[in-house]
C-alpha cells in the first residue's frame, strides 16, 4: 500500500516544482482540491481496482470529469440537502447537483463494467497467477465463481466499486485540502512539522508513520477532530430505545429531561462536527486547531476518552457500519503530507488574512469567501533549507 500513496504523492511533487519552474517567480499558485481529487482517485484505482486512472498525468475520465464539475458550483445547496434527508423523492427534481449525481452514477458503472471485464479476460487466459490477489477487483470476480458460495448481482458490484473508492476519494480529498489550509494559516505549526519530517531523514514506511512521527500523527488527527469530511451520521433504529443525557437539557415546552425516549424506525442525525468540536467534552479550546493537544498529558480530556470511535473521534463513525477504510485514509494523508510538507511552503494566496468559507460540492469543503466555485487555492514556494 504505502508504494502505492508515495508513487503519486511524487508525482504531485514533481507536477508542483513543474508550476514553480514555469512562473520564473519561486512560487506558484496550486489549486490544491483538484489535486487532491485526481491523486485519490488514482490510488483507490491502483489499491482497489488494479487499474491506474491515470488523473494525475492529466488523462481524461468520466469520473473525475464530474468530480471537477462540483467544484464548480457555486450555488451553496444546503438547505436542498437537509430537505432531502426528509423528503428523498426530491432526488427526482433537475436540479445541476441531481444531474451531476446521475452523471457519476453512470460513469461508475461503465467504469465498473470495464474493470470487471478487463480482470474477467486476464482470469480466462491465465495472467492472473502471480499476481495480487487480495485487491477488490480479483475478489469480485471471484465472487461470481461458481465454485464459490457467494454471489454478487451487478447492483453490488457497482456498490462496492463506489463506496469504497468514490465516496472515500472524496472525504480523504477534503481531509487533505484542509490539512494544507491549516498549515498554510498556521505557519509556526508547518515549520514545526517540517522540522520533524526532515529529521527523520528517510521515506517513513507504514509502520514508522504511525509510531515514529508524534507530531504528523497529532496534525492528521487533530485535522480529523476539526474538519472531519464527512457532517452527520444518520441511523435508523430497529427497536424502541432510551438515549440517556450526559446532563439535563430543557425542552423548549419548559420540561426537564434526561433522556430521549426513541421509537422504532425513528431517523437519529449525529453531528459530526458538533461532538468534534464540543466545549463540554474538548474543552475551551475545542475549536482553536491544536495538534498539540494530542501530545500534552492532559490534551485529551476525560470527557473525550468517553466519546467512542477512533481516537475519540466521530469522524469515521462507530459501531458496525464505521468506515473500513480509515487506517487506509490516514496513511494516504499522512503519505501526502510528509512529501509535500518537506519539499514546500504554503501559504495563503491572498496572505495571512485570507477569509475562508464552505462550500459544498459532493461534501462541505473550504473555499475562499466572496468567490463563485468551489475552490482552495494556496502559495506554494519550494523549500530551500
Amino acid at each position: 500500500m504505502a508504494p502505492i500513496l508515495y508513487h503519486s504523492a511524487y508525482k504531485v511533487e514533481s507536477a508542483w516544482e513543474a508550476f514553480i519552474d514555469a512562473g520564473g517567480g519561486g512560487s506558484a499558485i496550486v489549486e490544491v482540491q483538484d489535486w487532491y481529487l485526481c491523486l485519490s482517485l488514482d490510488v483507490i484505482g491502483r489499491a482497489c481496482f488494479s487499474h491506474d486512472f491515470g488523473s494525475l498525468d492529466g488523462k481524461k475520465n468520466a469520473i473525475n470529469s464530474v468530480l471537477q464539475t462540483f467544484s464548480s458550483i457555486s450555488k451553496d445547496h444546503t438547505s436542498f440537502i437537509l430537505l432531502l434527508q426528509r423528503f428523498p423523492f426530491l432526488l427526482t427534481v433537475p436540479t445541476p447537483r441531481n444531474g451531476l449525481a446521475m452523471d457519476l452514477h453512470r460513469a461508475t458503472a461503465e467504469i465498473a463494467d470495464s474493470l470487471l471485464a478487463k480482470i474477467k479476460k486476464e482470469k480466462e487466459e491465465g495472467h492472473l497467477e502471480g499476481k495480487e490477489q487480495s485487491s477488490l477487483s480479483f475478489l469480485l470476480v471471484k465472487s461470481e465463481d461458481a465454485q464459490n458460495n457467494v454471489y454478487l448481482t451487478r447492483a453490488e458490484v457497482l456498490a462496492q466499486v463506489r463506496e469504497p473508492g468514490i465516496s472515500p476519494g472524496q472525504s480523504v480529498a477534503v481531509t487533505m485540502t484542509w490539512a494544507l489550509l491549516e498549515l498554510a494559516r498556521n505557519p509556526d505549526i508547518q515549520k514545526k512539522l517540517r522540522s520533524e519530517l526532515l529529521s527523520f531523514g528517510v521515506e517513513p514506511t507504514y509502520d514508522e508513520l504511525s509510531k515514529n512521527l508524534p507530531y504528523l500523527d497529532a496534525v492528521v488527527h487533530e485535522i480529523l477532530r476539526l474538519h472531519p469530511a464527512v457532517p452527520e451520521l444518520t441511523r435508523q433504529l430497529k427497536e424502541d430505545d432510551i438515549i440517556p443525557l450526559s446532563g439535563p437539557v430543557r425542552t423548549k415546552t419548559g420540561e426537564t429531561v434526561n433522556d430521549i425516549i426513541l421509537a422504532r424506525g425513528n431517523v437519529v442525525v449525529i453531528p459530526i462536527p458538533s461532538v468534534n468540536r464540543s466545549e463540554a467534552i474538548w474543552g475551551f479550546d475545542a475549536k482553536v486547531f491544536k495538534p498539540e493537544r494530542w501530545l500534552d498529558a492532559e490534551g485529551v480530556t476525560q470527557n473525550a476518552y468517553e466519546v467512542p470511535g477512533h481516537r475519540h473521534l466521530l469522524t469515521f463513525g462507530e459501531g458496525t457500519k464505521h468506515c473500513l477504510g480509515k487506517y487506509f485514509a490516514i496513511a494516504e494523508i499522512k503519505i501526502v503530507l510528509s512529501v509535500l510538507v518537506k519539499n514546500f511552503v504554503l501559504e495563503m494566496r491572498d496572505g495571512p488574512g485570507t477569509k475562508i468559507e464552505m462550500g459544498l460540492g459532493m461534501l462541505p469543503r473550504p473555499k475562499l469567501a466572496g468567490e463563485d466555485s468551489i475552490k482552495m487555492p494556496l502559495r506554494v514556494r519550494r523549500y530551500e533549507g
